[in-house]
């Protein structure tokens, strides 16, 4: 009974440490990378979008709200707009995504409005696709390609003339290399 006790320990032991081995080999992508993330919500047009049938583009998702402190700067300045359209231009996707239940169509249509926003504004008043990607502040930006998050954190670092997260990880990827910080703390 003792010899069959202990095999059975070296066994476990030994799968233990496999697997142990294979967690700690180097990976061609950030740890930060996670995949199977599919978005598919419609906008405030009534538009639906699939982020499945997307193959091969990059999709920026940021997490909005048209009354937080943290967004109305970045698109009282036109610096979200501005951004947005540069990679847009580029064959980026990029979508906002309001996941708050109190938000409204007419709140977010008046917030388009307002401040010119041309991409499109998605719908998760339920917070279900909120919930799924941890999106747990406005601005909480993610960039994704084949369900694949690359990146996700803050918009930028909150300094004059500092960085731009989300514009150092497009550059990097539209110049096919890994994106150097795939994760930073967002704010808001």
């Amino acid at each position: 009974m003792k010899k069959v006790g202990f095999l059975g320990l070296a066994i476990a032991l030994a799968m233990i440490a496999g697997l142990n081995a294979q967690d700690s080999r180097p990976s061609s992508r950030p740890k930060a990378a996670t995949s199977g993330h599919v978005v598919k919500l419609t906008d405030i047009t009534g538009k639906k979008h699939d982020t499945s049938k997307m193959k091969d583009q990059y999709i920026v998702l940021e997490w909005t709200e048209s009354g937080c402190p943290a967004v109305i700067p970045h698109y009282r300045s036109g610096s979200m707009q501005k951004l947005a359209a540069k990679y847009m231009e580029k064959g980026v996707a990029w979508y906002g995504v309001c996941s708050t239940g109190r938000q409204t169509k007419e709140g977010l249509q008046k917030f388009v409005e307002k401040y010119k926003v041309k991409h499109p504004i998605l719908t998760d008043f339920d917070g279900r696709v909120g919930k799924m990607f941890k999106a747990a502040r406005t601005p909480h930006m993610f960039i994704l390609k084949n369900g694949e998050i690359l990146y996700q954190g803050a918009i930028d670092d909150r300094e004059d003339g500092g960085v731009n997260y989300v514009a150092k990880a497009l550059d990097e990827l539209l110049a096919g290399k890994d994106v150097s910080t795939p994760k930073t703390r967002p704010y808001g």
